[in-house]
């Protein structure tokens, strides 16, 4: 019994990865793309004229530390109130994703596989339950918004890690080349991300209030 649900959850896996190009040639929707391109061109001119006083890395980073944790615990407080009162299965799994994301922000960097951990369950959840996520499915703001949350939280792990700085190192041949205000920028798309997972809940939620008004 075990055996066959771990399968069946693979299979599950399987299957979410290979429609995921489809989806994103038809039904993304490319314009959200331009928020976050926006957003760090904005954080490099706040640090880069020390706007707040933000070219201290520092006191950038404790600014975002706190608006970051605040937008995710929204999230969660959010999908679960709209959950009782709407009766979305999309927004309970929605919501173990927030407590994923808001326990990987509490528990610190080394933390981020409960993020990872919470992702896998939520895919596994949409891919079994399909007939009880139709309103989310069905919704391309909410599965471009909620696409829009890991784009932000992959490239600020990606700049994290320092990949994106050897990408550079390789097309400059200069190894000595660093992103400008990377610490900002990641924190900062990190918080992007939180603001994204919001606006998929309220989308979810606004969508289940006009059903309710339509029955």
């Amino acid at each position: 019994m075990f055996k066959e649900k771990v399968l069946s959850c693979l299979q599950s896996l399987v299957v979410f990865g290979k429609s995921l190009p489809g989806w994103f040639r038809a039904d993304f929707m490319w314009l959200l793309l331009f928020v976050p391109v926006l957003y760090v061109i904005l954080m490099f001119f706040l640090s880069a004229n020390n706007i707040f006083g933000w070219q201290d890395t520092h006191v950038c980073k404790n600014v975002l530390e706190i608006i970051h944790p605040a937008l995710l615990g929204s999230a969660v407080f959010l999908a679960f109130v709209g959950w009782f009162w709407l009766r979305d299965f999309s927004l309970a799994s929605i919501g173990l994703l927030c407590c994923g994301a808001l326990g990987r922000e509490i528990l610190g960097q080394g933390y981020t596989f409960v993020f990872v951990i919470a992702i896998l369950v939520v895919v596994v959840l949409v891919e079994q339950n399909r007939e009880r996520m139709v309103s989310f499915l069905q919704s391309r703001l909410a599965t471009s918004l909620l696409s829009m949350t890991f784009i932000c939280y992959l490239v600020s792990q990606l700049l994290d890690r320092g990949l994106i700085k050897r990408i550079g190192w390789l097309l400059m041949w200069d190894t000595s080349w660093d992103v400008p205000y990377s610490s900002n920028i990641e924190e900062s798309l990190e918080t992007l991300g939180g603001l994204f997972l919001v606006l998929t809940i309220l989308s979810l939620i606004l969508l289940g209030y006009r059903r309710l008004k339509q029955q």
